[in-house]
């Protein structure tokens, strides 16, 4: 679509038309691409003495993918604890008087103290 304009002001808010355009199409983007996605992929209840334990796949565009625990009283409410990588997503929670520890079939345990998820 070609259009004939004359006039420096026309061609002024022309100019400033396309550079707003161009900025929120640009912010949309990059929403789109840092906004990370996060899916429940096991869950177990809370207990009389251990919190609930939620285990997320956080999908990103930029970045991958990786998992985190959160543990709390809900899925959407709790301490996060990011997996490291090639830990796999399936812990095994032990809960102890001051604490849960997290421990992972590499053998590997993240400990979280009672203070973080109460």
């Amino acid at each position: 679509m070609a259009t004939n304009v004359s006039g420096c002001l026309v061609k002024v808010l022309l100019f400033l038309l396309g550079a707003v355009m161009g900025t929120g199409l640009t912010a949309v983007a990059g929403v789109v691409m840092f906004v990370p996605d996060s899916t429940t992929v096991s869950s177990a209840e809370p207990t009389s003495d251990a919190p609930g334990m939620y285990v997320k796949k956080v999908e990103r565009v930029v970045g991958g993918d990786h998992y985190e625990v959160w543990l709390g009283p809900s899925p959407d409410r709790g301490y996060v604890v990011t997996v490291p990588g090639g830990w796999g997503h399936e812990p095994k929670r032990e809960s102890g008087q001051d604490g849960v520890r997290l421990k992972f079939d590499n053998g590997g345990e993240i400990f979280v103290p009672k203070a973080s998820y109460t």
